[in-house]
């Protein structure tokens, strides 16, 4: 019982980054239209371009836990869906396992850049500081790397038991 609830925990923790992340997506084309019209007016901005560079970035890393929790990312399953399904959750939790050790390297070494860009600024016409910028490479790497654990124990559970539960991705095609 109480993994459930700190399951529903975090899948309403990946919704919220969810959430954000779509704010941020509708808000860098918001500021590029703006870059447009002003351009238009013969009086283009110093900001959006760089703002627009660090949502790209940010982007991408608030939303791989929820991708991957979802399973809607890509994926080469061509002989992976002939197995049975006991096979295929060992092979799931394989890769999980192989998934939490190089993204938990991608964490420690976000965190560790994020502490050394500390004080520092950009050297752009902003000047805004580094490690925040940088510092969502840890965030979401560190997300990730949780996702791909709980993957892990769940393709676990179901290679132990044989059971197999509808997927999220299952879930996710039915809503579509």
């Amino acid at each position: 019982k109480p993994h459930r609830t700190l399951l529903r925990t975090w899948d309403r923790i990946n919704e919220a980054i969810m959430v954000l992340a779509g704010i941020l997506l509708w808000g860098q084309m918001v500021i590029v239209n703006i870059e447009i019209v002003s351009r238009y007016l013969g009086r283009p901005t110093t900001w959006v371009a760089e703002i627009s560079s660090i949502l790209i970035l940010w982007i991408p890393f608030m939303i791989g836990g929820w991708v991957l929790r979802k399973e809607a990312h890509v994926k080469m399953d061509l002989l992976i869906e002939h197995l049975s399904p006991r096979s295929q959750a060992l092979i799931n939790f394989i890769t999980s396992l192989i998934g939490v050790i190089v993204m938990f390297i991608v964490t420690v070494a976000g965190f560790l850049t994020t502490l050394y860009w500390i004080g520092n600024k950009t050297p752009t016409m902003l000047m805004l500081p580094r490690s925040p910028i940088i510092g969502i490479i840890f965030v979401g790497s560190l997300l990730f790397t949780i996702q791909f654990f709980i993957r892990a124990l769940e393709n676990l559970n179901q290679w132990k038991t044989g059971r197999v539960r509808e997927t999220s991705q299952d879930k996710f095609e039915s809503s579509l």
